[in-house]
């Protein structure tokens, strides 16, 4: 197996990173959004203009920022950090065993 890679295989890992970076950006948009709109409404409901919701001093939204922060800190160490090439390795390997006739 050829270790080097063609100009239209190193096209197409370029165009994989740069979706997987848009798709962790997109994430992190909408994460800030929401969060942002989340604690507006914990911080207008503590201060009296609760709509109707029950008034409430303990920041609830914290727990939305934290757990849904821990999802978005492992997509973006996904995307940056661990991108060694596993993944073309096994895609590698199977169109081998499959050139092979294994199943």
């Amino acid at each position: 197996m050829s270790t080097e890679m063609s100009d239209e295989e190193i096209r197409n890992l370029a165009i994989q990173r740069v979706r997987r970076k848009r798709g962790f950006f997109s994430h992190l948009t909408v994460y800030l959004i929401v969060n942002a709109f989340l604690w507006c409404m914990w911080a207008l409901a503590a201060a009296g203009y609760g709509w109707g919701m029950r008034s409430t001093t303990f920041p609830w939204p914290v727990f939305v920022t934290v757990f849904w922060g821990i999802g978005l800190i492992s997509h973006g160490l996904g995307v940056f950090a661990f991108h060694s090439g596993w993944e073309q390795k096994e895609i590698d390997r199977e169109i081998a065993r499959l050139k092979k006739g294994d199943s």
